[in-house]
């Protein structure tokens, strides 16, 4: 049965990658992909999943906003306007439309990903790439207030948040709830790689959703069901 929010467990270990084939664009060496998809829209918008690459330099050129959240390996992004991005174990980073320039990897990189719906092809980036290290040993998370629809007990949430485009699109950060149950809707495709805790989310359709440490999720646009969280949830989002 296809899940009403597509889901994986063990994403930072989990070894039935699929080879998505070499790296076009090679400037030095041959940098293979793996991978495995979570989601995929119409058009590949939004997409979801699971990237590994081996070792190498090459050129890339980002179409729409994408989120990484990096779990292993280490990298250098260069961007041609001349930032450089060093990404290792525990970075997450918003690479916005139309970013382009190169990128070095050191030892073998592997991450969750959404690549955004909105198509911002040829258009040059606004900001500075948006990066955040070692999401789980921040302490200067905001207050962002008690979930509002509590059923049960009551949740407070706090987090940071990585990047907030123009009307809240591509919103990105890391999200702290603490233990209770509630009514959930989700209104906006939301990316979700969970770092810490457990909980378990219940479609309207009775559909049991268990979340534990290192679960990537897609939750759909118009997801609708109640979400009980057992231990304080931690997890890098995007919300498009």
């Amino acid at each position: 049965m296809t899940s009403s929010a597509p889901h994986l467990y063990e994403a930072s270990t989990r070894t039935d990658l699929l080879d998505w084939g070499v790296q076009s664009d090679a400037i030095e060496g041959v940098s293979r992909s793996t991978g495995l998809l979570v989601h995929k829209g119409p058009d590949n918008r939004p997409e979801t999943g699971i990237w590994v690459c081996s070792e190498g330099r090459w050129r890339l050129s980002i179409p729409r906003d994408e989120l990484c959240y990096f779990v292993a390996g280490r990298a250098t992004y260069r961007s041609d306007s001349g930032e450089t991005v060093e990404v290792r174990e525990g970075t997450a980073v918003m690479f916005p439309a139309g970013w382009t320039g190169e990128c070095t990897v050191h030892e073998a990189i592997r991450n969750t990903y959404i690549l955004a719906a909105d198509d911002s092809e040829g258009s040059e980036p606004k900001i500075a790439t948006p990066v955040m290290q070692s999401p789980l040993k921040l302490t200067d998370l905001v207050d962002w207030g008690v979930i509002p629809t509590m059923i049960k007990g009551e949740s407070c949430t706090s987090g940071k948040l990585l990047h907030k485009g123009p009307g809240g699109r591509s919103e990105c950060g890391l999200w702290v709830c603490t233990a209770g149950t509630w009514n959930c809707h989700v209104t906006r495709d939301e990316y979700c790689h969970f770092l810490e805790g457990r909980s378990t989310y219940v479609h309207e359709s009775g559909e049991v959703i268990e979340i534990v440490p290192d679960t990537l999720a897609f939750f759909p646009q118009d997801w609708k069901g109640v979400c009980t969280v057992h231990e304080t949830i931690k997890k890098i989002y995007m919300i498009r």
